[in-house]
């Protein structure tokens, strides 16, 4: 239950909703007038896109990644704030979602367990265009400093190259990577300014995932992506 004084913050009353994904209608009613209409206004609109369903008095929460980054569009709240209420396992489900609905093949947290331990959070496969992308999926906050994301960077980096090494043993568990010419190593995050790249590794905030994927070979040329070859590749 909210805590009740004279008004309630707009920002509160979404910090519930993520935190229990549920709130009732009556625990809205002491938002200022300016701030009920822009609740009213999103919860409309999440209705529409199934990102909510209202039964009766209560508003529940379905998709609350889709609803994160509707109000990230919208600025209506500190979306950071929210994003503690994101569970990892939520991140990376969205994300094999989107892979699936653009029609790739993919593997979610694939672990081996055999010469070498690692483990990648989603292995992606465009079979048309024989590219592999090894996506690790960080739910980092928007203050992460340069240092940080290096760190992330050449840990990920560590992880494709036991992936690379022991292809011969992982295609015997996924046959389908003998189709990809090469791979791409991706980290995917909650936040980013848009699409840029460190060490030639891309990071890209999730709401441009499917603008990055549709325009791969742009990317790779702006932004000097690295590509790592496929031992394993056979035609």
């Amino acid at each position: 239950m909210i805590m009740m004084s004279s008004y309630i913050l707009l920002g509160d009353v979404f910090e519930h909703l993520f935190k229990y994904r549920k709130i009732s209608r009556n625990e809205v009613k002491f938002l200022k007038l300016h701030d009920r209409s822009i609740f009213d206004r999103i919860i409309s609109s999440g209705m529409e896109k199934s990102l909510l369903s209202v039964e009766e008095n209560e508003i529940t929460l379905l998709k609350p990644i889709e609803l994160l980054l509707l109000l990230e569009e919208l600025i209506a709240v500190d979306t950071e704030k929210l994003a503690r209420y994101i569970e990892w396992d939520e991140f990376e489900r969205y994300v094999a979602e989107k892979l699936r609905s653009m029609g790739l093949d993919y593997v979610s947290s694939y672990k081996h367990n055999r010469i070498a331990r690692f483990q990648i959070d989603v292995l992606a496969l465009d079979l048309a265009n024989k590219i592999g992308y090894i996506i690790e999926c960080k739910h980092w906050k928007k203050s992460m400093s340069t240092s940080q994301i290096r760190q992330v960077v050449e840990s990920h980096l560590i992880r494709v190259e036991k992936l690379l090494k022991n292809c011969e043993w992982i295609a015997v568990e996924i046959p389908a990577i003998r189709k990809i010419k090469y791979f791409i190593p991706l980290i995917f995050t909650l936040y980013a300014p848009k699409i840029h790249s460190l060490n030639g590794i891309p990071i890209v905030a999730i709401r441009f995932l499917n603008e990055f994927l549709a325009k791969i070979d742009m990317y790779i040329d702006l932004l000097e992506i690295k590509k790592y070859g496929n031992a394993c590749y056979s035609l």
